[in-house]
Formats: C-alpha cells, structure tokens, sequence
C-alpha cells in the first residue's frame, strides 16, 4: 500500500504481464481499474480508510494517498452525521447485506455536497472481519434539479389554489366532462387566456372577443362601446394595507362589474388596477351613460376587507364603434386616452373620447420618460413656503414643496408630475432627493447667518411604508450635520388609519430618531378621531378646503373650531393651511390656532429668495401686531 508521502507510480496497464509474479500483477491491473473509474471507491475496515482510489480522492479534495489511515468520520460534517449514518448503514452491513443511501458528505476544504453511498461488506459470510466496500457519486446537480423541480410544483399548486370562485367553478365543470388529461388541457387553456387573480379574461382573449363583437356589429349594424376603468390611487392600498388587502378588493371589483353587465358583455383585467368592458349590441350611444353610471355606483359602494372599510371609485373612458373606429387597437387606446383624461378631470368621472385626447395621452408617455432624466439633469428644484405664528408674528419653518422646471414645456405643475411619479415608482429617488435637498439647504441657510428653526417635507405613502426610511432620514440629517429636530415629516390622515399596526411601528422609529411628525390635510380622510391618541404626532395641518370658507360657510367654521378643540385635548399643535384673508386670519385666531401658512402670508418661494422676502413679511407682521392687528 503505498505511504502518504510517497504514492506509488501509476501501473502501465499496457505493459505485458510479468510471469515472475501474476499475483503482484493482477494487483496492479486492479489498481489501475480502480484509479481509472468514474466514481470513488474505498476500503474500510474498523471505521478506517485502507485504501482510495483518485476519483474518490478529488470528490473529497485530498491529496494522492491522503486519506490512507484516516477514520471514515473525516468525510463528514460532524460526529453526529457520521453517527448517524452509521446507525442506518451498519445494521445492514452486519447482516452481510449491500445498502445504498443519499446523505450529504463534507470535502476536505468544509464544503458540502450531496453523495449516493453504495457498500457492500467484502465479505458477505464474515462482515464484521473483511471490511466495506465504498462507492461514492456527487448528485449534488440531480438533487438541486429534483428540489427546483419541486419548488416549482409547490408554486404551481399555490397558484391553483388561489383561482377564484369562477376558476373553481369551471374546474368542477371540467372534472365532471373529461378524464384527467383532458382536464390538465383545459386548465392550461383556460390559464392562458384567463387572469389569475381574478379569473376574468385577460388581454389576448379580450382582443379576441372584442374582435368578434367588431365582426357582428358589422353585419347587424350595432354600436360597440369599449370602456377602459382604472381604479383611483388604488397604489395607496397596496403601499399602505399590503397586497393581499389590494388584491382582494381586485377581486371584489371584478365581481361587481360581472354581476352589473350582461352575460354577452365582456369584463376583463389587463393591468394591476385596470379593467376593459367590452358592451355589444349598443343601439344608441345615448344609452351608454346608463350603464356607466351604474358602474360607476356599484364600484363606488364601500369595500370592507380586513377590518378595513374602503372606498375605490373608477375613471372611466369610452371610445365607440365605428363612431370613433372600427379597428380593435384604436379603440382601446382611445379607452385608454379618455380614461386619462377623466383622471386628469379630478378621477371618479366618465369621459368620452375625443381626437384631443391622443395627443393628451402622448403628452403623458412624454412626461412620464421626460421625468425619468429629470432629476439627473437638475430639472427639479425646491420651494419654500413660510409658516407663520400668530402670537409672535415670526416666521417659525417652512414647507418644502417640489417643483419641475421641463427644459420645453417650462414649469410642470405638481398635480401633473407628482401622479406620474406615483404610477411610475420614481416617488422613491425623488422622494429621497426632496429630504436630502431640504436637509441641505438649511444647511446653506444658517452657515450665511439666516436663522431656520426647521423645514418639513411630505412623504407619499410609498416613501413611508418604505423600510429604509428611518435610516434615510438619519443619513440626510448627518450629512447636513443638523439635529433632528430640525426636520418635520408631513404624512396624510389615510397613512396614518392605513395599517395601523406597521404605521405604529414606523412612527416610533422616526420619533426614536427625533424627527418632527405632523398629518397633513386633517379632516379630509376617512379615520376614526379616537386613533390620534395611539400616535404619537407633533402637529395637525388643518386642510385649505376647510380653511378657505370659515368666514362664509357655518358647518366649515364648526370643522375647524372642532379639529382645533380636539387638537389642544391632546396637547398638538395646529397649523391652519391655505390661509388668504384678514377674515380667515381672525377666526383662526379666535379659535386658538397657533400657527398658519398661505398666500395671505407669501407664496413658496426659491431658496435664494426667502430671506429678504422674509425678512418684509416679519416686518410687516410686527408693524400690524403693534397696532393689535391679527395679521400682516
């Protein structure tokens, strides 16, 4: 047996066999097969290694004779492997018998692979004295293939238990008609051409019904109405409640549009929130109003999932056959226009469509690629609008508000970009920009002298339920080198109902920090009051819609003098928003609100511009508090 140190020389199968010594031969022809195999094989006898051959050797990653004299436990991952093993194999070995197991094996180096283990005792009559016979494969590669394989049978099985009730249905209905192949035929057909969540045809079919439909209405001279539904901020729910909470008011919306039209209609998602309804046998396109309006009610009604209660309304577009075309592309796009421009008309609407809407839809896409490079090329700049406290008529912080400077089209307003950014997913990198800029930016005020005691940024719901957050905050203000303090973060009133539980959590990270934490356009969401006592807010911002006619409208007066109430029982400060008049000013006063912005005050300006423009306003403020006015 050749030493560790000194292997013995390969045997020259080739050579001519010596006839001095035939035994010394066959052990060399022996060896040589051994050496030569494919798989590894080794002897044991005692639980020791007596012999290896190369493959055997460079499965394990030892070097030629390395494993000579080594216990068999080196080959394995721990002593409880090893012994473990050794329960399932010996038994059977002391019987005489061969085994063969799957068990993973560990290389010299501590990596571990997976072995098919084939041992035979050398001695079937007398086990216990001969030894074993080892031979060894790596199916490392067959094992990962056999657990992706199963991996992606489980998926397919978590699939098909989530078909929806008319899923179901069908499938009982195949089961009852065909064998079992027949049955996985249909199924896979069905797939195809049906969405998964919902169970409604998906786009491919929705072509080839509307096709059909297109055919017919040729021949029998009817109207085709194709209706194009989005569903409105819909993103808001699965940002904020998750989405298993979105994709079961999917499911509910899809429900309600079946049960509201007629069988020979055709309902079908083609987008996350978007629904196509294809109407056929239309006499007049005065009697498509009707059934949108219908829509319209139906999928406005409330949805309770979750303990949520929750109300989706639609946009809706119709384009008509052959009144707009009489080509299936066309008039889904010009849907899908209309449906744009019944959004860009303040949502929960209905619109017609008309040949200015293409060019509206373009000018969308264009925005939407235009906003892409935006922040890159240095397009997006902040504004700051002041607010003001009433008792001391000084400025207190500001509210940094983003604006877009589109090197063509100029100034894009924010309720045109800001939607986009939201469809799009690019409210994250601008998000994160918004609070690194305003952090800077103070940072540039006071190294020039100019005093600001704090700037508050909103954040989208995204931004919120965002997990990195807190850590985004902390790095903005340590760049800038300022306290958190100085930092307010403004959320909306339906973020904070919004799954609650993780609102919690997020609110006492960013507290933990010492960021301020204010909601934004109180009184216009749908919480339940007695849920501000669980958070642990700094400020409430009074929405303008209330504020602007508190000195002409009796119930929006009582709005406000209550959220004010309510805001002092629980030791938060009010900010009144949109604020325009002497007249708001005095009732705001009256009422006790302590602080206040709006264009009565200044309108947001650039950052270069605000500490002269400042700097009148307190002026001015002084001089009217010194004649006991109640503002500038």
């Amino acid at each position: 047996m050749p030493s560790r140190d000194h292997p013995a020389p390969a045997a020259d199968v080739t050579a001519p066999p010596s006839r001095a010594n035939p035994e010394r031969d066959d052990l060399l022809k022996y060896e040589a097969i051994l050496n030569n195999a494919s798989v590894g094989i080794a002897f044991t006898r005692d639980r020791i290694l007596h012999h290896a051959n190369r493959a055997f050797e460079e499965l394990f990653g030892w070097p030629p004779g390395g494993l000579v004299g080594q216990p068999g436990r080196v080959v394995w991952g721990s002593p409880e492997e090893y012994a473990e093993v050794g329960s399932v194999v010996g038994p059977v070995l002391a019987r005489g018998e061969a085994v063969e197991v799957e068990r993973q094996m560990m290389r010299r180096d501590g990596a571990k692979f997976w072995c098919r283990l084939q041992a035979r005792p050398i001695d079937p009559v007398n086990p216990a004295t001969g030894g074993t016979i080892w031979i060894i494969e790596d199916i490392t590669e067959r094992r990962h293939a056999v657990e992706h394989l199963r991996l992606l049978n489980e998926e397919l099985e978590q699939r098909v238990q989530e078909r929806t009730e008319e899923l179901a249905r069908i499938n009982a209905q195949l089961k009852e008609e065909m064998d079992d192949r027949q049955t996985a035929e249909a199924l896979a057909r069905h797939l195809a051409l049906h969405d998964t969540l919902t169970g409604l045809p998906n786009r491919l079919l929705l072509q080839d019904r509307l096709s059909q439909a297109l055919a017919q209405a040729k021949r029998e001279d009817w109207l085709v109405a194709v209706m194009f539904i989005d569903l409105d901020r819909f993103k808001n729910i699965n940002d904020t409640l998750g989405h298993a909470i979105g994709d079961e008011v999917l499911r509910e919306m899809a429900r309600r549009l079946k049960a509201a039209l007629r069988d020979s209609d055709t309902v079908s998602r083609v987008g996350g929130d978007e629904f196509v309804i294809v109407l056929r046998h239309v006499q007049a396109v005065a009697d498509i109003p009707l059934t949108t309006s219908k829509l319209m009610a139906d999928m406005s009604t409330p949805v309770t999932v979750g303990g949520h209660q929750l109300r989706v309304t639609p946009s809706i577009g119709v384009s008509v056959f052959p009144n707009d075309s009489d080509d299936a592309t066309k008039l889904l796009s010009y849907a899908d226009a209309a449906m744009y421009h019944a959004k860009a008309n303040g949502r929960r609407n209905v619109q017609f469509y008309a040949a200015t809407m293409s060019d509206t839809l373009q000018t969308r896409v264009k925005l939407e690629s235009d906003l892409h490079l935006a922040l890159a090329r240095h397009e997006l700049e902040m504004h700051y609008q002041p607010r003001v406290d009433f008792r001391s008529g000084k400025v207190i912080g500001y509210e940094a508000l983003l604006r877009w400077n589109h090197p063509e089209e100029g100034p894009i307003a924010p309720s045109v970009f800001i939607p986009i950014a939201e469809d799009s997913g690019l409210i994250m990198p601008i998000g994160e920009w918004v609070i690194r800029e305003a952090c800077q930016q103070m940072k540039r005020w006071r190294e020039s002298g100019f005093a600001v005691e704090c700037v508050a940024v909103n954040l989208s719901a995204r931004q919120f339920f965002d997990r990195q957050l807190p850590e985004r905050v902390s790095s903005a203000l340590a760049e800038a080198g300022l306290d958190p303090q100085s930092l307010e973060l403004e959320i909306t009133e339906s973020i904070l109902m919004a799954n609650t539980e993780e609102t919690l959590s997020l609110f006492a990270e960013l507290k933990q920090l010492g960021v301020k934490l204010s909601i934004d356009d109180f009184g216009t969401g749908f919480s339940s009051l007695s849920y501000l006592k669980r958070f642990r807010v700094d400020n409430l911002k009074i929405d303008h819609s209330f504020v602007r006619d508190i000195s002409t409208d009796a119930d929006d007066a009582a709005i406000v003098r209550a959220i004010v109430n309510l805001a002092h029982s629980l030791q938060l400060h009010v900010i009144a928003e949109g604020v325009e008049t002497k007249e708001q000013i005095e009732y705001l006063t009256h009422c006790g609100c302590q602080e206040a912005q709006g264009f009565y005050f200044a309108k947001p300006m650039r950052a270069s511009e605000v500490p002269a423009q400042v700097a009148a306003l307190e002026g001015e403020l002084a001089r009217a508090l010194s004649k006991g006015g109640a503002g500038a």
